[in-house]
């Protein structure tokens, strides 16, 4: 009949909806949070091409890092352990960018700055400097799946070290455990 018609049409619609935005989910991560200390360096690797955006909506890549070891975190709000972490590398932030390596969180949410910078208010975290890749270009091109997911880049501009999952960025001696691992 028609209700049961409009019904169907109303949920094939939603799942359609759900099916076209597939989130970036943490399969193959943990959700244990891994110490800095584990972490070990890989061949040097090039940097993905893609662009990000700041909140004022200009465009950005990896490669403006060059020259400066980077943490790019990729994260998102709904990503549970991200949350959790995300504090402790804010925290940690400013005593790494005195050593000389820069943090560059990247939020993955499709609706961008619309949904992060509030939630980064809520989470009492206005001050951490976030960007945005709506399209999440940056773990696709990496055919990357899980987050929240960590790239370490040397001061030449190279990927030494990735990591999916959480990491313990509060373990003791985590800012010289970075540096060994970028420089």
């Amino acid at each position: 009949t028609s209700r049961r018609r409009s019904v169907l049409l109303l949920g094939g619609t939603l799942i359609a909806g759900l099916s076209a935005r597939k989130q970036l989910h943490a399969q193959g991560a943990t959700d244990t949070p891994r110490a800095p200390s584990s972490l070990e360096r890989e061949p040097p690797r090039p940097l993905p091409t893609e662009t990000f955006t700041d909140r004022d909506g200009i465009e950005h890549t990896l490669a403006d890092r060059r020259g400066r070891a980077t943490i790019v975190h990729l994260w998102a709000t709904w990503c549970g352990p991200c949350i959790q972490e995300l504090p402790a590398l804010a925290a940690l932030t400013p005593s790494l960018q005195q050593v000389g390596i820069d943090v560059l969180p990247i939020a993955v949410d499709h609706r961008g700055a619309e949904v992060v910078l509030p939630y980064l208010e809520k989470l009492k975290l206005s001050t951490f400097v976030t960007y945005f890749d709506q399209r999440r270009a940056i773990p696709a091109s990496l055919e990357e799946e899980a987050l929240p997911l960590t790239l370490f880049l040397d001061r030449q501009g190279m990927r030494v070290c990735t990591h999916a999952g959480p990491i313990l960025w509060n373990e003791a001696g985590t800012q010289d455990t970075l540096l060994r691992l970028m420089t």
